[in-house]
């Protein structure tokens, strides 16, 4: 099915805050407009710059939409917006000011409309008032504190990273709600917090956390770059990631060393823990092993032999990859003063078309007198009486790690029956990482679910499955590329058991083109996609790394997005679909701009730390106490202004030469020496309420055990409590955005292996007792 969401009407006044949301949905077939102020957009005065002057960003997060501009505040302005709204299915907005017009206010005039809110902090709570930019949200959502090494400072993403995770989740929430509306009649208002968005998205160290505190434990939260898990080395002509944690990877690399006797003991070598333990030792031998050879040769006969390993690329290397460009990541785009460039060509591929840039960001009122063209979706039947969007869809996960089983999660959350299929002689990896059948981080993205033990590699398992696809709407998957065909589940045969089925897959670099077979996970895409080298200080020394498993939850999120649309589609035209996403290529998408840049001036674009081309002083600065951090980002006069006052005016602040933008970047040391020795002698919440009292974009950084009690999380209900069998007391991660209308999130602990078997088979399959037992016994089912 392509552009399951053609005929959706989207009316999208975002300004620097949220435009992806908009975009991903134009991707998917809406029909977009955007709306700016006469003097446009604040993004299109963001940098990156085009040698044209265009912004860059601009370009990218609002291409494939329409653009007018309009005084809403004025009464012809609002006006004609009013009957945009009137015309539309949903409205995107940012909390922008627009006169006396609210999303409450609007939310009463058209009980149709469906509106997503995307805001710093969300309409609700202590944060709610607060100043924030992007670098701020990423302190303050528990991403960048895992960013850099210990002894440096803290790094910030080299792209407005947690806006644009929080802008997917406000895409899914969005497609949820309209999904609802199909099947209710009724729209609804939808509240994102990018804070909490984004701190759904970082990693599994919030849910960790909570284990380890309630056990008394501490939680050592320090930077190490990709520390142990996800580290680097070095050889003859750059760097490659590499991540061993099975038994097997181990013994192919211990052969492809030349089996050196001191690590020859199988049995102990083999063991994860053990290799871990020993990193001091293993790492030179890594290190001395690759020495000699190059970065792509190692890559290729490593994946060869089974072994997860990545190249470190750079941005010019990413454009030219010869895997990107056979699977067509990148697309020309002509810019204003006519020269092209390549940008990323968006996150989805839909039975095998590509679904992503179609055309350029509108010129600043370039559809002025725009009104909706489109045939509009239209529910069959808009009378449901629901509890939740997704109530009485069920989806099969086939997930593994973090990516398939986050995007089935999400599901489950708001509806969904999510049956996980699995067997015990080939578990989830991320059950096993705590050493038992169930750890914190598998009960964060299984949550909500319920397991159905079954051997898929059986022909009589393999029939059982399909008899439930027979009774299933979706099938999420994220094994490596050729698996599911494998196993007899591929596509074409999904659609000959099921003709309206929607299969959701996503592999680490594609299910085609040259390096399709490899395999890694979310960290070793970082590598690949060039955002390692961008995410690093501006020096000489080894690249830091961070510890993020980013792309893996963001992908999930995407996945889900991709997923919900098809079932849209499904709902409103009927038919299967096959969505994809690449985990390689949301890495490419998430730093487009940066890789736009690089295409128009070759050499232009590399690791910048935390300086900033309109921002100073910016960065995280340390207060009084271990590893206590604020970060300060200035981007407007009035803040600088504001920042000075609330320093108390000292004499350097004061200086004529800090009175323009371009005199503070010429002094950026200056300022940012000084300002850390204010900020050095005091508590990092002094700093805090004392520079967000004065209108400074100010916040703490915190890690995942400080998120635990944190008050604004607490009123936005994202700290879930549950007693997780198998692991006892602890707190999930949640939901991004609030929706009485939605409900949810749905949160019940994540099952033990094969513990819904018999009620499954019982339920849906309708087995009695006796075939139950047979089929267990015989190894066909496990219980």
């Amino acid at each position: 099915m392509e552009h399951p969401l053609a005929g959706l009407r989207i009316v999208d006044t975002t300004n620097n805050c949220g435009e992806l949301c908009g975009r991903l949905l134009a991707d998917l077939g809406a029909e977009v407009v955007l709306i700016e102020p006469p003097k446009g957009s604040d993004l299109r005065r963001a940098a990156p710059f085009s040698a044209g002057g265009e912004s860059l960003g601009f370009l990218w997060r609002n291409a494939n939409k329409s653009g007018i501009t309009l005084d809403i505040a004025s009464e012809s302005g609002n006006k004609e917006f009013l009957q945009l709204l009137s015309e539309a299915d949903i409205w995107i907005e940012s909390g922008a000011a627009l006169g006396n017009t609210s999303a409450s206010s609007i939310a009463e005039m058209f009980p149709h409309l469906v509106i997503t809110s995307v805001t710093p902090f969300g309409y609700s709570g202590p944060y709610s008032e607060y100043v924030a930019n992007d670098d701020v949200l990423e302190a303050m959502s528990g991403m960048m504190f895992k960013a850099g090494i210990a002894g440096k400072t803290p790094l910030l993403p080299p792209t407005t990273m947690a806006t644009d995770v929080a802008s997917i989740s406000a895409a899914v929430a969005t497609v949820l709600a309209f999904y609802q509306k199909l099947r209710t009649g009724a729209g609804q208002h939808v509240d994102l917090a990018i804070m909490t968005a984004a701190g759904a998205t970082t990693d599994w160290s919030y849910s960790n956390a909570s284990v380890l505190k309630a056990a008394g434990r501490p939680y050592n939260e320090i930077r190490q770059g990709g520390g142990f898990m996800y580290p680097i080395f070095e050889c003859l002509d750059g760097w490659v990631r590499m991540v061993i944690l099975s038994p097997r990877q181990w013994e192919s690399l211990w052969d492809w060393m030349g089996k050196p006797e001191a690590f020859e003991d199988m049995e102990f070598w083999s063991q994860v823990g053990n290799r871990i333990m020993n990193a001091d030792v293993l790492n030179p031998a890594y290190e001395s092993f690759f020495s000699d050879k190059k970065m792509l040769d190692i890559c290729v006969e490593g994946q060869n032999r089974g072994i997860v390993v990545t190249p470190l690329l750079k941005a010019g290397e990413v454009l030219t990859d010869l895997h990107l460009q056979e699977r067509g990541t990148f697309a020309e785009v002509e810019m204003e003063n006519g020269e092209t460039g390549k940008i990323a060509s968006g996150f989805f591929e839909l039975d095998g078309s590509r679904h992503g840039f179609l055309c350029r960001s509108p010129n600043l009122g370039e559809h002025n007198g725009f009104s909706f063209s489109n045939d509009r979706i239209e529910s069959k039947n808009p009378s449901e009486n629901i509890d939740h969007p997704l109530s009485g869809v069920r989806v099969l996960d086939f997930g593994i790690g973090g990516v398939g089983v986050e995007t089935s999660r999400l599901l489950g959350e708001y509806g969904a029956d999510v049956i996980k299929i699995e067997t015990r002689t080939y578990p989830d990896f991320i059950r096993l990482v705590a050493l038992s059948e169930t750890s914190p981080s598998f009960a964060s993205s299984s949550r909500s679910k319920r397991s159905f033990g079954c051997n898929v590699k059986t022909e009589e398992g393999l029939e059982i499955v399909k008899k439930l696809l027979q009774e299933s709407d979706v099938l999420v998957e994220n094994s490596a590329t050729g698996v599911m065909a494998s196993l007899g589940l591929d596509f074409e045969t999904l659609k000959q058991i099921n003709e309206n089925i929607v299969m959701v897959s996503s592999q680490l670099v594609g299910s085609h083109g040259p390096n399709s077979h490899w395999t890694g996970y979310g960290p070793t895409t970082q590598t690949y996609g060039g955002l390692v080298h961008l995410w690093d200080y501006d020096d000489d020394d080894p690249p830091a790394t961070n510890g993020t498993i980013f792309p893996d939850h963001a992908a999930g999120r995407l996945c889900a997005l991709a997923g919900i649309s098809a079932l849209i589609g499904s709902l409103t035209k009927g038919g299967s679909t096959h969505t994809e996403v690449a985990q390689v290529e949301v890495v490419v998408n998430m730093i487009a701009e940066q890789l736009l840049k690089e295409s128009l001036t070759p050499g232009s674009t590399g690791p910048q730390g935390n300086r900033h081309p309109h921002r100073v002083p910016r960065g995280p600065f340390q207060c009084a106490g271990e590893e206590q951090w604020v970060v300060i980002s200035i981007e407007t006069m009035t803040q600088w202004e504001s920042l000075i006052n609330a320093i108390g005016s000292p004499k350097w602040a004061l200086s004529e030469m800090l009175g323009t933008l371009e005199g503070r970047i010429e002094n950026s040391e200056l300022i940012e020496n000084n300002l850390a020795d204010w900020v050095r002698s005091q508590k990092r919440d002094a700093v805090v309420r004392t520079l967000q009292g004065a209108g400074v974009p100010c916040g703490p950084m915190l890690i995942g055990m400080e998120m635990l009690d944190d008050p604004h999380l607490n009123s936005r209900g994202w700290n879930l409590e549950i007693d997780q069998p198998g692991v006892g007391y602890m707190k999930l991660e949640g939901p991004a955005w609030i929706s009485p209308t939605m409900g949810g999130p749905i949160t019940f602990p994540s099952p033990d292996l094969a513990g819904h078997t018999v009620e499954i088979a019982t339920e849906i399959l309708k087995m009695d007792s006796s075939e139950i037992e047979n089929l267990t016994e015989r190894g066909i089912l496990e219980i």
